[in-house]
Order: structure tokens, then C-alpha cells, then sequence
């Protein structure tokens, strides 16, 4: 009886030796497949953060040339008034330049 028990005992060891091997495989297993996960999950956040860094550069590159667009239209309009009030006083400017060339000739 002794010697069936100490049998026993024995298949029990080896069994708990057994279940710490593939506990220990097991454990080695899945962190390895964790790693694989998180370095799957970091992958697929870096796409997603440079879709979302180069959408935000189109649109603010879109509105940085609306903005500068309209900048230029708004520059062009107030050249445009210039020269206009320029020219409404061009034949003035040149009687009063003409008034004072012939009056400085004729004092001399």
C-alpha cells in the first residue's frame, strides 16, 4: 500500500511538473502574442495619427490659401482705387504742374 501511494505521489509530482512547464509556456506564449498586439495596436495608431497630422495640414494648408487669396483680392481692389483717384486728379496735377512751369519761365 505504501508503495501505491508513494506511485502516486510520484505521478502527482510529475503531473504538478507538467502543468508548471506548460503554464510556463503557455505564460511565454501569451506574452508573446500580447507583444505582438501591442505592437500591432502602435502601428496602426502611428497610420492613423499621420492620416489625422496630414489631413489637418491639407485643410490648414486649404485655408491658409483662401485667407491669402483673398488677402491679395483685397490688396488688388485698393491698388485699383489708388490708381482711380490718381487718374481723376492726373489732368488737375497736370494744369497746376504746366500753371507753375509757365509762371516760373515768365518771372525769370
Amino acid at each position: 500500500m505504501f508503495a501505491e501511494e508513494l506511485t502516486k505521489v510520484k505521478e502527482s509530482e510529475t503531473y504538478a511538473d507538467e502543468l508548471q512547464k506548460k503554464a510556463n509556456v503557455d505564460s511565454k506564449q501569451s506574452i508573446a502574442d500580447a507583444k505582438t498586439k501591442a505592437e500591432k495596436m502602435l502601428s496602426d495608431a502611428r497610420i492613423k495619427a499621420k492620416d489625422i497630422y496630414d489631413t489637418l495640414i491639407k485643410e490648414g494648408q486649404e485655408i491658409s490659401d483662401q485667407q491669402y487669396n483673398a488677402f491679395l483680392e483685397d490688396k488688388k481692389k485698393d491698388c485699383a482705387d489708388v490708381i482711380s483717384r490718381a487718374r481723376k486728379n492726373e489732368e488737375s496735377a497736370i494744369a497746376l504742374i504746366a500753371e507753375r512751369i509757365v509762371r516760373d519761365s515768365v518771372n525769370c
